[in-house]
């Protein structure tokens, strides 16, 4: 039996900084005034001819937009996950592994 490989995820400064085929899920908890909620969204993206236009989700459970993004990776061949994060302490490792850029 092998064991489940943890997602890792690459943690950005600057939601800016994104490529066009990476998935950018953005946590926050409005400096600690509401529950932790994520969104998820990401620029224009190409593949195989196919044209996948901008968009941002609303916001939901942060796990919800992980395993969402995680979809939406598989479906429309984006590179990776990014993490943009309010504050630091927001992550929660249950969810994965992180990694600065």
């Amino acid at each position: 039996m092998t064991a489940k490989k943890r997602p890792r995820y690459t943690l950005l400064d600057d939601p800016g900084s994104a490529a066009g085929n990476e998935i950018i899920v953005t946590i926050f908890d409005w400096q600690g005034k509401a529950p932790i909620r994520a969104t998820l969204g990401w620029m224009a993206h190409s593949r195989e001819g196919a044209h996948v236009g901008p968009d941002e989700s609303e916001e939901v459970d942060v796990g919800l937009a992980l395993a969402q993004a995680q979809r939406l990776l598989q479906r429309y061949g984006f590179r990776r996950i990014v993490i943009v994060l309010e504050h630091e302490d927001l992550w929660d490792p249950a969810w994965g592994d992180l990694v600065r850029r």
